[in-house]
């Protein structure tokens, strides 16, 4: 007899037909078969993907050189967040799966991982998923937005590239992470053509274009597009594997290279045909390795920041661990924030040579204002700010939250995201008694910098935002979980000094202690991961970009 089974990993599966299956596991019964994962756990995973071999012995990684660009790498961060990450979650769950003969998957938030795992260990896998859509209404629209804009382009001429997210900072016409750079660009009357990545509904596409008043390329919406047509007509790239599991992971991407090569030719085309001479990209990732090959191709030159806290572990296409390539994938000038940081790029990042990286400052740096003194405030009580973190599992969260809540001696305050906020979801669904016991004052949902300013110490388990809280002279600590570990390797250096912590017991110590800590500590770690906060990362770009437009 045939076992099978239906995984419903979101409510609408018909009732009717659940009779049909040996078992059923709803979204509820799913929750004992995920697990939270593991960051480090996925990072050593990629990176051994990387190392696999074909039949022949050469490195998957090195079985496509188009140019001198081994397009392996192009998907690399895309193999960590969509195949090596998740598995460490779903690892149960894929074991559990291996009983049965037939699998139905109903809408499975990774179904390629589930595919080729079912596959390479026999399993009949049928799928049902919105994701498989080729041609979303959406990318349509973008398409044909950039057409007639690309024309426009051309008549007005910019010489510079600006690439950007559709995340408008209404009313500003520009993501709120660029501001700097384009009140740089538009301080100097330099004329730019943006290049935008959209994955915002196509109502607020229109709004924000109205809101730009000016033409720009979606030319993720094109690469897309592109890449979705030439799947269909481009035959696929032939490699020999071995049928086991990491190994079809491992060639799901550069078998469909083609597709890969005809996006970069349409980016290529675009960026002649308009003239661009130099190109501004924030970083070099599966989003937009199209438009950076392109203008490598050119000889178009790029310039890059570092926008965010980038450990080797997570942010892994600005170090691809195991690269060798006779050419870079990576940014050309690429602007750290300090001179910490541009020692972690050199020792632990192949994606970059020491020559492409420099010491620019902040990407948004801070205005010139007196802060108080490190270590909070002299008040009685302390007010203890705890960051609610999307890509935390609630799970594992928990405990340090309830320990913090239950406390009376602390003043606790919590910062949700300001639209919708998955933790908070999870508390209103799971602990509705917890979110309870704040008052409304206590549950923020303004700016980052606007809910640290108010606190004492600054609570969370990975998020930069929690380490930003050092620009405003304000102490934190992070407390560990299983998915995100020691994400910033503070334990080594700072372990004596309470800042990282792996117990809500200890977490409850440390808030009544964390006044104890130096000033020089908080320095430190100030000037290492931030250097000089006031340095404008953002006009060193700019500068950049100049410098090649007014050479001769």
């Amino acid at each position: 007899m045939i076992k099978s089974i239906v995984v419903c990993f979101e409510e609408g599966w018909p009732e009717r037909s659940r009779e049909k299956f040996d078992e059923v596991l709803d979204v509820r019964a799913l929750k004992s078969f995920v697990g939270p994962g593991s960051v480090e756990e996925a990072s050593e995973l990629v990176r051994n993907l990387s190392l696999l071999t074909d039949s022949s012995g050469r490195r998957i990684s090195k079985s496509v050189n188009y140019k001198g660009f081994e397009l392996w790498w192009m998907n690399y961060d895309n193999l960590m967040y969509k195949f090596c990450l998740p598995y460490t979650q779903y690892k149960r769950l894929l074991e559990h799966l291996k009983n049965f003969q037939v699998v139905y998957l109903y809408e499975p938030p990774f179904p390629d991982l589930f595919r080729h795992y079912l596959e390479s260990h026999g399993v009949k896998c049928e799928i049902e998923s919105k994701l498989q859509r080729r041609f979303p209404i959406g990318i349509l629209i973008q398409t044909t937005l950039s057409l007639p804009f690309l024309f426009w382009l051309k008549l007005r001429s910019p010489k510079l590239l600006v690439w950007s997210s559709d995340r408008l900072d209404l009313p500003r016409d520009y993501n709120f992470r660029m501001k700097f750079i384009y009140e740089e660009l538009r301080g100097r009357g330099i004329k730019f053509a943006e290049f935008i990545r959209s994955m915002e509904s196509s109502s607020v596409v229109l709004k924000h274009a109205k809101v730009r008043k000016r033409p720009v390329i979606y030319s993720y919406a094109i690469v897309t597009l592109v890449r979705n047509i030439a799947g269909l007509l481009a035959a696929k790239e032939k490699i020999d594997v071995k049928p086991d599991f990491w190994s079809r992971v491992a060639v799901h991407y550069i078998q469909n290279v083609r597709s890969d090569i005809w996006a970069i030719r349409a980016m290529k085309f675009i960026l002649k045909f308009i003239g661009i001479k130099v190109a501004i990209i924030p970083g070099a990732i599966n989003r937009n390795f199209p438009e950076v090959l392109a203008c490598k191709l050119l000889g178009i030159p790029t310039v890059g920041i570092q926008h965010g806290l980038h450990p080797k572990s997570y942010f892994v296409s600005d170090f691809m661990h195991e690269f060798d390539g006779e050419k870079t994938l990576s940014i050309d000038k690429y602007g750290l924030w300090s001179e910490w940081w541009r020692e972690y790029y050199i020792k632990h990042s192949k994606a970059y040579k020491p020559e492409q990286l420099y010491v620019s400052g902040l990407m948004r740096p801070l205005e010139k204002a007196v802060e108080p003194p490190l270590g909070g405030s002299t008040a009685k009580s302390i007010k203890v700010l705890f960051v609610a973190e999307e890509l935390a599992a609630p799970e594992e969260v928990l405990p340090y939250f309830e320990a913090l809540t239950e406390d009376e001696s602390l003043s606790l305050y919590v910062k949700f995201r300001p639209y919708k906020d998955g933790f908070e979801e999870w508390l209103k669904e799971n602990r509705p008694e917890l979110l309870k016991k704040f008052s409304q004052e206590k549950i923020l949902k303004t700016s980052m910098h606007e809910a640290i300013a108010n606190a004492d110490v600054v609570v969370g388990s990975h998020s930069a935002g929690v380490l930003e809280s050092v620009l405003q002279s304000k102490p934190f600590i992070l407390f560990w979980t299983k998915k995100w570990g020691d994400f910033f390797s503070l334990k080594p250096d700072y372990s004596q000094y309470g800042i990282f912590v792996e117990s809500p017991a200890e977490l409850i110590n440390q808030v009544r202690n964390i006044r104890s800590v130096s000033e020089s500590v908080w320095e430190k770690i100030q000037q290492d991961f931030f250097g000089d906060p006031y340095q404008n990362g953002s006009k060193w770009v700019v500068d950049q970009a100049e410098a090649v437009l007014t050479k001769k």
